[in-house]
């Protein structure tokens, strides 16, 4: 209750009226006061002037005249006064009383009658010891020809005085509390339309952070309260429109950063996850769950603001940047790197990550690729300068030796003509320029065409070549491409395969679903298995030494996979190093009928 506006306005109104009413009050009894004494002081000293005046005359004629007449004047002007009458001669001595007369003759010492003696008037209001009682003492002079002949002392009580002024401070009093009651009352109905809108206003206040924006404070007047009621309605008013902006503007953003293909994440100061968008959590294989977790945990990097840096997580390159959280105002402000480094770790930061997995292996299999053709074509040019440079220098004048170096200056050459060539072929297949002729023809016709062609070579190899139809189906492929992938894993398998060794290549059509399948077997040395999964890599040789020594340029699988796979196939390796190798090609069957 005294925390209440309209306790405290009234209690204020109360001790404003209390204050005014005791000042005045104060100046009002202090007036009355004086006018009281000052008016019963003027009466008792015209008395005593009178009353100086009459006895003078008696006085004069002698004291035994003088005290005949003396009682006869007295006694009715102290009946009149109320005050105790005294006349004094010259010396102070008592001639005649109202009073006691048993004090006749008797001297009085009293200031105000030696005050008088001397020719003053002199007054005292002093307090008698006896019955304590106020008293007015007040002397005059008697003069008789500008002579003092002796003095009038009149005491006058002045019980009546202040018990008047003590009634009329009672009255007032009364009138003061009466004042008190009525100006509470007032000062209630006044502090309660005055706080009564008010409390209007933060009933409606709270109701607004509740979340209800349809409260509108009433208003019922023009006044400030009114003003201020009609400037909170607006207010309500903006603040709800600023609600429904700040809602649509939160939606378009959880629609961007859903929608995002780039990961967002933010965070707080001390690196709390505060944010994160669907494309982070699949990067990082996390949910919602994580959002006050340490971003640290998942991401143990260091990160600077200066770039991105690509990181490994869970077999993803991911590329992420850091940007700090400063407002666009503190752009135009130098601060030192202490000030900027705690704003920063108040403020958190924003992670974007970007996959760029494909990026990254693409950049590192163009750095190797670059590499290994440099490197394979920097050892045929080294091989025709040196012979070349021999021939310079004089070999040439050896005609079996020139002719030697002649031989193995072609040979390099052409090994530098074919690699040139796959690469050629490569580029166009990476670039999409690779264009297929496609043709209808059956296995049987394929694997027939490549037996004729390996026959002459199979047999200066002392090598066996089998070759199985198990059911004729067509397909429709570049024969010519088709052909060069055959000749190329054959060649290899010749390349590898000893004397009296196997090879054979076996069609038959695979059910479910309705592709045809070329199997490739040799009894060749084999590839051992921590080979296998780079085998199909560009300038990729199991046995490098050996490989270039029969003119291989390391190219030959890699094409081989990019016509396959240009045709819809696949091809597979398998190998059990030291028993041989098996290539598995599958291709699309033709349902239609050949042409």
């Amino acid at each position: 209750m005294w925390q209440s506006v309209r306790t405290k306005l009234t209690i204020v109104y109360l001790l404003l009226i209390l204050f005014a009413m005791e000042l005045i009050g104060a100046y009002f009894i202090q007036s009355l006061n004086r006018y009281f004494v000052d008016n019963y002081t003027k009466t008792i000293t015209h008395e005593a002037q009178l009353l100086a005046n009459v006895v003078g005359l008696p006085l004069s004629l002698g004291p035994a005249h003088s005290k005949h007449n003396l009682h006869s004047i007295l006694q009715p002007i102290s009946e009149i006064s109320g005050a105790t009458v005294y006349i004094l001669d010259k010396d102070g001595i008592v001639i005649g009383t109202s009073g006691n007369p048993y004090i006749t003759g008797q001297k009085r010492v009293d200031p105000e009658v030696t005050g008088a003696l001397l020719g003053l008037k002199t007054e005292e209001i002093a307090v008698n010891p006896q019955n304590g009682q106020r008293y007015l003492y007040l002397a005059v002079p008697i003069r008789i020809h500008s002579r003092i002949k002796g003095a009038v002392e009149l005491v006058a009580p002045m019980n009546s005085i202040y018990h008047s002024i003590s009634r009329v401070i009672i009255i007032f009093a009364t009138g003061t509390l009466l004042a008190l009651v009525l100006t509470a009352v007032l000062a209630g109905i006044i502090a309660r339309t005055i706080t009564g809108p008010i409390t209007a206003i933060t009933r409606t206040a709270r109701a607004l952070a509740g979340g209800d924006f349809d409260q509108v404070v009433e208003i019922y007047s023009n006044d400030e309260i009114g003003e201020l009621g009609a400037t909170f309605n607006m207010l309500t008013r903006r603040l709800k429109q600023s609600l429904l902006s700040t809602e649509q503007e939160k939606r378009r953003l959880q629609a961007v950063m859903s929608t995002m293909s780039d990961g967002v994440i933010a965070t707080n100061g001390h690196g709390n996850i505060l944010l994160i968008n669907p494309a982070a959590m699949h990067y990082l294989q996390v949910d919602q769950s994580i959002i006050g977790n340490k971003l640290s945990d998942l991401l143990p990097e260091v990160f600077t603001r200066e770039s991105a840096q690509i990181v490994e997580v869970h077999t993803r390159f991911l590329a992420i940047s850091i940007m700090a959280l400063y407002p666009k105002e503190r752009s135009n402000r130098i601060v030192s790197e202490e000030l900027d480094a705690e704003f920063e770790e108040k403020n958190g930061h924003v992670y974007v990550m970007r996959d760029v997995t494909e990026e990254t292996i693409l950049e590192a299999s163009r750095k190797r690729f670059v590499a290994d053709v440099s490197h394979e074509l920097r050892t045929p040019l080294t091989t025709i300068k040196s012979y070349g440079e021999a021939l310079l220098e004089g070999a040439v004048e050896d005609v079996e030796l020139a002719k030697n170096f002649l031989q193995v200056i072609n040979r390099e050459t052409d090994r530098m003509i074919r690699l040139i060539r796959d690469l050629l072929q490569l580029s166009r297949f990476d670039s999409g320029y690779e264009v297929l002729r496609k043709e209808v023809i059956s296995t049987e016709e394929l694997v027939q065409r490549l037996a004729e062609r390996f026959a002459l070579i199979v047999f200066q190899s002392e090598v066996q070549f089998i070759t199985e139809v198990e059911e004729n189906a067509l397909v429709q492929v570049d024969r010519d491409r088709i052909d060069q992938v055959l000749d190329n894993i054959v060649s290899n398998s010749l390349k590898y395969t000893p004397k009296h060794g196997t090879i054979s290549i076996q069609a038959e059509v695979d059910s479910y679903p309705e592709h045809v399948v070329l199997t490739l077997k040799d009894t060749g040395s084999g590839i051992p298995a921590q080979e296998l999964p780079h085998i199909f890599d560009r300038f990729y040789r199991v046995d490098k030494a050996r490989s270039r020594q029969l003119g291989g340029t390391g190219l030959g699988l890699s094409i081989a996979r990019e016509i396959i796979q240009a045709h819809g196939g696949t091809i597979d390796v398998h190998s059990e190093f030291g028993k041989g190798t098996r290539v598995v090609i599958t291709l699309p069957r033709y349902e239609g009928d050949r042409e």
